[in-house]
């Protein structure tokens, strides 16, 4: 799409659109656009490009900040050369000893990182406890379910899963007949490998997006792999889960072919159905008036009906984002209402083709969330300011600006498509969505459309009906819980596995994880800390989650993806001793520059598998050198701010390693 820029009013601007065509003849409309997020004028900014004077000021800028991140392996060498061999005056030997000293701590202080931090005692036993053979109900095969059918399954517990629909998968297996999950075009917004369980990885080395339908024949192969089938049941639907007199507890399970009812006695449960089973509820003035249709994400299936209508997608998560892109093609007019900005990232990166989730490597994500969210800001306006910013990266870097935080203190929508359209005319951006007046939508800024239909992809609830807590116990939000996974008034009889979402990353290498931990206590091998220490950390959970996501409401179930996965493995003994790696140094580089996957966490202890090496190995390095460079003079010369600043935001949230 090419923007012929005109000067711009406050509200909107006009701009002369090209759209392409397939005939020879270009088609060429001028219309007047709405601009309430400011990213047509981005757009066009990005297009007339920058002064000449600008170009080089930035490159200028660009070079001096990679300059300031190699001057420890400048200057480390001139001081030790000044000190020790040169006999120069004060002036130059003070600063000479005050970097080599600045040097030596920093050292000092990442290899006691490297050493100390990779265990945690917190859950180990006061004692030796005898290995337990109990029996544990899941409820729900989707992919943390299954992880938690495999892991208790390699302990030795007696395991059954139910589930309510047809096959495993659960949100990701298409069914028309049944609430939520996805329809039929839906693509996980996370690469395989990635995505993939940490002992069993995909088939192709590709980073290509799987299709819904391609991720559940993976898991249908995990299953096979571990011979899992004999522990799941399908079509079962889970009424009613209570605990007895004795502390075990009773699932009521109807079969959904025959109607018949059956209770399981069992010792432990573990919940896993998912965080998107109940949508948020819809609530706005006008409501009941508006002659158009009102649903939830959850009830789309597929753009059936909505041809030539008007349509306005609420929420830019991924699923709005998606089903937005999906509707422009067909529908008369789409609007996509956002509440404000958010952070966008392509599916694959356009530069180089490779899935955009690779850039989760450990040497960035262990600097404080400020420093993380400056040096992104910071290369995004380098690009604007040198000219490289295409049209697609300028709209992005406009909703990353209006949503008033940055990257890495929000969640991600990991998928751009509906960027194209938007350039494209075909998809209209527009601010909340406050009420309706009969045929029409009413905007924050008192914009107002005519409308068809409403669809509500403003998320879900976590809600748990088939639920009753015992007498005196009161319902929690996962957000509310040791981990996201252990209420601490039921202790570790009942664990909610996978309601924690990562800001950037998967959820199933997340829940992988948790069902491990979750094996460990259920094998009698780990225990839980008392319930004083449980409340303890669920509050200083809480307030880190706040100053981490100062957008998000709360409770919430977001964590911080890598930061979370070290701490439960550190839990487990999982987190490996880098001790052990330093005799593989490509390997380690690896680890500190490559993707993140949840094959770290298979290389020493509990679980150890050699396939994790091999996974590992594979994975391409994301990030250019010259990143690589300045994250490392970062880390240099901000850590001391990241051991001792009193915020827990300027604080190291991980280790490199």
């Amino acid at each position: 799409m090419v923007y012929q820029r005109v000067e711009p009013s406050t509200k909107s601007m006009k701009a002369e659109v090209v759209l392409p065509s397939s005939t020879k003849k270009k088609e060429r409309e001028t219309t007047e656009l709405y601009d309430p997020l400011g990213v047509h004028r981005a757009v066009s900014s990005a297009i007339e490009g920058p002064t000449w004077w600008r170009a080089v000021g930035a490159s200028v800028v660009n070079q001096m900040v990679l300059l300031g991140a190699l001057s420890p392996l400048l200057l480390l060498p001139l001081a030790l050369l000044t000190v020790f061999v040169l006999d120069l005056s004060a002036w130059v030997s003070v600063p000479s000893w005050g970097l080599i000293i600045w040097a030596g701590l920093f050292c000092g202080e990442q290899f006691y990182q490297l050493l100390f931090n990779h265990s945690d005692n917190t859950m180990q036993p006061t004692a030796a406890c005898p290995g337990r053979r109990g029996t544990v109900i899941v409820i729900g095969a989707g992919p943390v379910g299954l992880a938690t059918v495999k892991e208790c399954a390699a302990e030795g517990l007696d395991v059954q899963c139910f589930e309510r629909r047809d096959g495993v998968g659960g949100v990701f297996r298409f069914n028309s007949d049944i609430t939520g999950g996805c329809w039929p075009t839906v693509k996980l917004t996370t690469s395989p490998w990635v995505t993939a369980y940490s002992d069993f990885p995909p088939v192709s080395e590709s980073s290509k997006h799987l299709s819904a339908e391609e991720y559940v024949q993976y898991l249908e192969r995990y299953i096979d792999h571990f011979a899992l089938a004999k522990h799941l049941h399908f079509n079962q639907s889970v009424t009613a889960v209570k605990q007895m007199d004795d502390g075990r507890w009773q699932v009521t399970v109807v079969d959904q072919a025959s109607g018949e009812t059956v209770t399981h006695d069992c010792d432990r449960v573990a919940i896993s159905v998912g965080l998107n089973l109940h949508p948020k509820p819809v609530s706005l003035p006008g409501q009941k008036t508006f002659s158009g249709e009102i649903r939830h994400s959850a009830h789309y299936k597929g753009p059936e009906g909505l041809a030539g209508k008007r349509v306005v997608v609420v929420g830019a998560g991924e699923s709005g984002a998606d089903i937005a892109t999906e509707l422009s093609h067909i529908a008369r007019k789409t609007y996509l209402s956002l509440r404000k900005g958010r952070f966008i990232i392509p599916r694959t990166n356009p530069l180089n083709g490779v899935a955009n989730d690779y850039d989760t490597n450990r040497l960035r994500y262990a600097l404080p969330v400020p420093l993380r969210n400056w040096f992104m800001s910071f290369e995004r306006k380098i690009c604007f300011h040198t000219g490289e910013h295409t049209p697609e990266a300028a709209l992005r870097a406009q909703l990353l600006a209006a949503s008033g935080v940055g990257p890495s203190s929000q969640t991600a929508t990991k998928s751009d498509d509906f960027v194209r359209r938007v350039l494209l005319g075909k998809l209209s951006l527009r601010k909340q969505v406050v009420g309706f007046d009969r045929e029409h939508v009413i905007f924050a800024d008192g914009q107002r459309e005519l409308a068809d239909s409403v669809i509500f992809a403003h998320g879900y609830v976590p809600a748990f009906p088939f639920l009753f807590y015992p007498h005196g116990v009161a319902a929690r939000h996962p957000g509310e819980m040791f981990l996201n996974m252990f209420h601490p008034d039921l202790g570790d009889s009942v664990a909610f596995c996978g309601f924690a979402r990562p800001a950037i990353g998967a959820i199933p290498p997340t829940g992988e994880l948790q069902a491990r931990l979750f094996a460990q206590v259920a094998a009698g091998k780990l225990v839980l800390p008392a319930r004083s220490e449980l409340l303890k950390a669920i509050e200083r959970d809480k307030r880190e989650n706040v100053a981490s996501f100062p957008n998000q409401p709360q409770p919430n179930a977001v964590v911080n993806w890598i930061p979370y996965m070290d701490r439960v493995a550190r839990l487990i003994g999982c987190k490996p001793q880098s001790l052990r790696l330093w005799a593989q140094p490509k390997l380690l580089w690896r680890l500190f520059t490559g993707p993140m996957t949840g094959a770290y966490y298979r290389l020493q202890g509990p679980g150890e598998n050699a396939i994790a090496w091999q996974t590992l190995k594979k994975l391409p390095r994301m990030h250019r050198v010259r990143e690589i460079l300045i994250y490392a003079g970062l880390h240099f010369w901000s850590w001391p701010w990241q051991v001792w600043h009193p915020h827990p935001r300027w604080r190291r949230p991980t280790t490199i390693l």
